[in-house]
């Protein structure tokens, strides 16, 4: 059974030309899509109890309002425009319906290819080009529709600290994370570590040599032990080493090892597999991340 992406136009519309997080982005990483034969499903806005069950009700409310004034910065980094709240409920709606269609066994593996990304979002506020937290929101409709126990990946290399914050007392989550450290958010030590929260804070520089030991063989161990029966992916890429915001120093042969790596992971347990978009600010690194992406979807 093949995988999917789920995108829609209403994500190229969140934009603001020049600002890192912009359009380009979206268009790089699906550019070599056309090459493979793989399902591209429509998304829907996510349902309104699902988004209040993550995020606050005046947090939400005050993000539409925003977006209705045409354009405003949400927090230093962030911005929306006229399209913004249409495009993030459509985000969050794309992560609702990936678990909708693994649940229903229509697909075994799901690329939800949304903008603006979600890992940095608290309950009550946006973070680092984030408004709301995708992830969190695929991880709640999972544990909503049956699915007992939730791993995420976080590959990012920002600490996704609205992930850990919102999932962190919940023990059928499991957060794991590798990231620049120290580096923006300021979060992620391996003091916040627990039960089901495994940061691994990495130094400037970190490239193959740690990363490749750590998804292929480190992974695999810790997400045998929780026993999942779901996988979810924050999938950012600016832990390449051609990335202009962050320092870590992963090769293009490294990039692919990581993503082979999670899928492998998932095949290996037959459980399926969803990843959504995060950071990544170079576009080459992001046309060559989405073509690999689709590889695994073609025969997963």
């Amino acid at each position: 059974m093949n995988g999917c992406v789920i995108y829609d136009e209403i994500f190229l519309k969140h934009n603001l030309d020049g600002h890192p997080e912009n359009k380009e982005r979206l268009i790089s990483i699906l550019s070599t899509l056309p090459t493979f034969n793989i399902p591209v499903e429509k998304p829907k806005k996510v349902s309104k109890e699902l988004l209040e069950s993550i995020h606050d009700k005046r947090y939400i409310s005050a993000v539409k309002s925003a977006a209705l004034t045409g354009f405003e910065y949400l927090d230093p980094d962030t911005y929306v425009n006229s399209y913004s709240f249409d495009a993030v409920i459509t985000a969050a709606g794309a992560c609702e319906k990936a678990v909708d269609l693994v649940a229903e066994n229509a697909y075994k593996a799901v690329f939800c290819a949304v903008r603006p990304p979600g890992h940095h979002a608290e309950k009550d506020k946006a973070m680092g080009f984030c408004i709301f937290n995708n992830i969190v929101i695929a991880a709640e409709k999972a544990l909503q529709s049956g699915f007992k126990k939730v791993f995420i990946v976080d590959f990012d290399a920002h600490h996704g600290n609205g992930t850990q914050h919102l999932v962190k007392n919940n023990k059928n989550i499991f957060y794991f994370s590798t990231h620049q450290y120290p580096f923006y958010p300021g979060t992620g030590s391996e003091e916040e570590n627990n039960e089901h929260i495994l940061n691994i804070p990495l130094p400037a520089g970190t490239g193959d040599e740690t990363f490749i030991p750590i998804y292929e063989r480190k992974l695999p161990q810790i997400i045998r032990s929780f026993t999942p029966d779901i996988m979810l992916v924050s999938a950012g890429f600016d832990f390449h080493r051609d990335d202009p915001l962050t320092g870590l120093n992963v090769s293009y042969s490294g990039m692919e090892k990581i993503i082979d790596a999670v899928f492998s992971i998932a095949r290996s347990l037959k459980i399926p597999i969803i990843l959504t978009l995060e950071g990544g600010y170079n576009l080459h690194v992001l046309t060559k991340a989405g073509e690999s992406i689709f590889k695994h979807l073609s025969d997963f």
